[in-house]
């Protein structure tokens, strides 16, 4: 399957499921799902406690297409309020899915980029079909906000090469790891930087 490339914890919402999200440079996409399997005494004496046990059992692994750039997944966002899962590869893609109760993935859309060659992924502000998805560039810097149905709807030039991106929402605050300087604070609305 390839080398992990990319990794995100998954907890339902509406449920007590928890998983482990994660894709590999062959362009596999795998979910482990966690099984509780309870509690174990421990037999020493001097660590008479209950250790909690857990397992993951692989529930789906898939291999997305990928483009002339490739197959890597570059990028993963898990938002726990709608259960989707946002995935970037190097391939100029970007897939919107939904983790449905059993885990498994239900593709939503896929889209090609000409000339975007994702980096990191992250879910902004929710609209009426689902949350924004903010592609990051790695080269280009730049980032494109695709609504629910996979349109680009806003693109925003950072000046930087990203290596990697994350952000809160309800603070308006974007942070980029900028390769050549380091981190970067960004107003998230404007894209104005704050700090290095």
């Amino acid at each position: 399957r390839g080398i992990t490339t990319a990794i995100a914890w998954i907890i339902r919402s509406d449920d007590a499921e928890e998983g482990l999200v994660f894709g590999t440079n062959d362009g596999f996409l795998c979910i482990w799902k966690r099984e509780k399997a309870g509690y174990v005494s421990s037999n020493t004496p001097e660590s008479q406690q209950l250790t909690h046990i857990s397992q993951f059992i692989e529930v789906t692994c898939e291999r997305l297409e990928g483009g002339p750039d490739g197959l890597e997944i570059s990028g993963i966002a898990y938002d726990t309020s709608t259960g989707q899962l946002a995935v970037v590869q190097r391939s100029q893609s970007v897939h919107r899915f939904i983790v449905d109760v059993s885990m498994r993935l239900v593709v939503v859309k896929s889209v090609q980029i000409p000339h975007h060659w994702p980096q990191a992924v992250c879910f902004g502000q929710t609209g009426f079909g689902g949350p924004e998805i903010w592609s990051f560039g790695r080269e280009d810097g730049i980032i494109h906000v695709l609504n629910d149905t996979g349109k680009v709807v806003k693109s925003k030039m950072t000046g930087t090469v990203i290596g990697h991106a994350a952000m809160n929402v309800k603070e308006d605050t974007l942070i980029i790891d900028d390769v050549s300087q380091g981190v970067a604070v960004f107003k998230l609305s404007t894209t104005d930087r704050l700090r290095t």
